[in-house]
């Protein structure tokens, strides 16, 4: 079976090795058979088929049929990367867990005895993954300021997303606004919309503060500048209701 070279690296990113792959192939082109089948078509060594085809099984890439002899299916793409996806989730959750709950409360500790009050993040993903880490630990209040806000604006709607599942008070001041959000909106959240809202911005809880820049019209990059001094909150917060009482509710 001749697959493209992008799908080989893909099923190697995915663990397996150049014999699992071989035989997994040959069994989606050829459907059920035995193994001394897919040892002659796969390429794959009879002395080794057993035990590549017993680690496919475990990774869930094919299903084993009992009988006389003893036969291999091959399970369907979408599924194998639906359980490997899950699989993966799981994986994940529990080593996040860990990680967090060890290294979390010692990362705190030095972070109250220095004196990095404010730092920079470099990168798109980085501050939306700051900003939402911040959604997160919201407990008072969140004020969200965004040029648009509007799920199709590339990574934006999962900040959207995670803003509309925040309990705390939320107040968002945006130029602009879809009819589709309007009806997601929270009654408890109020929004406000004026002229012109230059770049993003969040404070949590009187405390937390990120600014995003970008680097202008022709460029990629983008800096976020966060800073956990209730006085950075402060000044921020400061702006952002000036800005506020100069907006429309809608």
């Amino acid at each position: 079976m001749s697959v493209s070279e992008a799908t080989l690296k893909a099923l190697k990113q995915l663990g397996l090795t150049e014999y699992e792959t071989n035989a997994y192939l040959t069994l989606v082109a050829g459907g059920q058979m035995a193994a001394s089948e897919i040892s002659a078509k796969s390429k794959v060594p009879f002395s080794r088929i057993y035990d590549v085809l017993g680690r496919l099984e475990e990774k869930q890439f094919i299903q084993v049929r009992k009988g006389r002899p003893t036969s291999y299916v091959a399970k369907a793409p979408t599924e194998v990367m639906r359980l490997i996806r899950l699989d993966w989730e799981e994986r994940l959750k529990e080593s996040s867990r860990v990680v967090v709950e060890e290294l979390q409360p010692l990362f705190e500790q030095e972070t109250k005895v220095t004196t990095r009050d404010v730092f920079v993040i470099h990168g798109r993903a980085s501050i939306l993954a700051k900003a939402m880490e911040m959604l997160d630990s919201a407990k008072e209040e969140v004020l969200l300021s965004l040029p648009s806000f509007d799920l199709s604006a590339d990574d934006v709607d999962t900040v959207v997303e995670r803003v509309l599942g925040v309990k705390a008070k939320v107040r968002i001041l945006t130029s602009s606004i879809t009819d589709t959000l309007k009806d997601l909106i929270p009654h408890q959240f109020e929004v406000r919309t004026r002229d012109r809202v230059f770049g993003a911005g969040l404070v949590v809880d009187h405390r937390d503060t990120l600014i995003m820049l970008a680097g202008g019209q022709d460029s990629d990059e983008f800096l976020g500048i966060y800073s956990s001094h209730a006085i950075f909150a402060a000044m921020s917060s400061s702006y952002f209701e000036s800005l506020w009482k100069d907006s429309k509710q809608i």
